[in-house]
């Protein structure tokens, strides 16, 4: 699904140019290696920088995941580096938890968003601020690198 919403996003940023991508690429081409379930990727030099982006995931009709990113530059075959990453997860049950970090890589084949600068994890009853992170997206788990600083709120309850 993850695939699907890079190739929304790619397909966007090359919206109007004329060029058509070969399956077939020459291995001299910088993404002659990359999934051919990425088509628009092929059309994207590695140094390509693409502003303001935005991915979402849905699960059915429902929004699971939302990525936004100040910028997004193409790093390698199957790397993308973002900055100003915002990542909101979706439940079920309507909570909603936001992480965000500076700097991140998103690895393509792996599906891991990785992190070295401070990381915040928000929801309803807690916050924690950690100096990186792995996050997973296909299963939406990661972990937050430390020294973490977690604050959880407890309601307040009559005896």
């Amino acid at each position: 699904m993850m695939k699907f919403l890079f190739t929304c996003i790619l397909a966007t940023a090359a919206y109007g140019t004329a060029a058509q991508a070969d399956t077939s690429l020459p291995t001299a081409t910088p993404f002659a290696g990359v999934d051919k379930k990425f088509p628009m990727l092929e059309l994207l030099p590695v140094g390509k920088v693409l502003p303001k982006v935005s991915l979402s995931r849905y699960e059915g009709p429902r929004l699971s995941m939302l990525l936004t990113a100040s910028s997004v530059t193409v790093a390698a075959p199957q790397e993308i580096a973002a900055s100003i990453l915002n990542v909101y997860l979706y439940g079920k049950d309507a909570r909603t938890s936001h992480l965000s970090t500076r700097a991140a890589s998103y690895f393509l084949d792996k599906k891991l968003a990785v992190s070295h600068t401070e990381s915040t994890l928000k929801e309803e009853n807690l916050s924690a601020k950690g100096t990186g992170l792995y996050l997973d997206t296909n299963i939406k788990r990661g972990i937050i690198l430390g020294p973490v600083k977690t604050t959880i709120r407890m309601d307040q309850r009559n005896k």
